[in-house]
């Protein structure tokens, strides 16, 4: 009878200790559900919602920012129109970048406690950043530091890219305004291309980047925790102030690695629109024209849904054809940020090979589209 007690009392005990191994996921999914929720009913999906339904008689501030906090029409000097510009920027920029460094923290923290089970099946990773991204609702720069918090938690960068990619372009009512505001043979255009970059540039690419140069990122349980030796005996205050030490300290790693590059972006960008005579370079459609545009527009970094309101106004303005699907497809699927991110944390040439790609992309769309309109 002894013996059966022992065992008895053993296997509760063993019970209770597997179920404090995931109090810390329960404070992290609390967390990531509030974050979410705040984000993507008290801003995101309002915002689009509203931009889907007025696609049409909506007009750019400018090609980098949706939002004027400064009114540009009063601006008459270069640098006056530069700061506006700059702020601007900001401004349009301030919710997503607050999700993105919110939510970037929050998955780095889930993934030093709970790796992420990802196979060595770049496409099957790829898939599961897409799936992770289109819902995500956030543009390409906002994603950097979401991204950031997967690679720096040792996951798959195929992820992260898939993430990063997948989020300004997949979303349903992204997806919607173009088809609904251009005709038909520019979505077409635009997502074959944004296919054959999801599920064919993407596993390529990083299917090189391991073969050349092995990364630490290969090692998906690196980061991984001895739940029984560590917190599995916590009591849930313990839990509690773990997840938060933790959150904090990544919080402040990601601030301090992504705002400095949100700064330099919008700085270099805000001179860019002003410099660039894009006005004239549309008044003749050339090779040279076509290519100087996209060296630019794949870097600028704008706010999601911006591409196709851009590109709408260009179309209804007259402006040809070919410089139309380069601004939808080169603008805000790319840009200076994850061109950073992707140059100090993972590979200078993984940085600028997706940089070229998405120059050449941007020129194949814009010649494809003269061969249907």
């Amino acid at each position: 009878m002894t013996t059966k007690a022992t065992t008895f009392q053993n296997l509760d005990t063993n019970q209770q200790e597997q179920w404090r191994c995931y109090v810390r996921l329960f404070f992290l999914i609390i967390f990531a559900a509030i974050i979410l929720g705040t984000f993507w009913f008290g801003s995101r999906y309002p915002q689009l919602l509203e931009k889907a339904a007025h696609i049409t008689t909506l007009t750019p501030h400018s090609f980098i920012n949706s939002m004027e906090l400064i009114s540009m029409a009063e601006q008459h000097t270069f640098w006056s129109r530069v700061f506006a510009s700059f702020i601007n920027w900001l401004w349009s920029m301030k919710i997503g970048m607050t999700f993105g460094l919110a939510m970037g923290a929050l998955l780095h923290t889930l993934f030093e406690f709970y790796p992420l089970k990802l196979t060595g099946n770049i496409y099957l990773n790829t898939l599961k950043g897409i799936v992770i991204g289109a819902p995500a609702g956030v543009c390409v720069n906002c994603a950097v530091p979401v991204a950031c918090g997967i690679t720096r938690s040792k996951n798959k960068i195929e992820t992260a890219l898939g993430f990063m990619f997948s989020s300004p372009t997949l979303n349903f009512l992204v997806v919607s305004m173009v088809f609904s505001s251009l005709p038909l043979a520019f979505g077409l255009i635009h997502y074959s291309l944004i296919a054959v970059l999801l599920l064919g540039v993407v596993p390529l690419l990083v299917w090189l980047y391991r073969k050349q140069q092995p990364s630490p990122l290969e090692e998906t349980g690196a980061c991984a925790i001895d739940l029984k030796d560590t917190f599995c005996k916590e009591t849930i205050f313990e839990s509690l102030t773990g997840v938060l030490k933790a959150y904090g300290k990544n919080l402040m790693s990601l601030f301090k690695f992504a705002v400095p590059m949100m700064l330099v972006a919008a700085v270099i960008s805000s001179f860019a629109v002003e410099l660039i005579p894009f006005q004239t370079i549309f008044g003749h459609v050339s090779f040279v024209g076509l290519f100087i545009t996209a060296l630019v527009t794949v870097l600028l970094p704008v706010p999601i849904a911006l591409e196709v309101i851009v590109a709408h106004h260009l179309f209804v303005n007259q402006v040809p054809a070919p410089y139309v699907m380069l601004f939808l497809f080169t603008l805000g699927t790319y840009s200076m940020l994850p061109m950073m991110y992707l140059w100090k944390e993972v590979s200078k040439t993984l940085a600028l090979s997706l940089y070229i790609i998405f120059v050449v992309m941007g020129i194949i769309a814009a010649s494809l589209i003269q061969l249907l309109i």
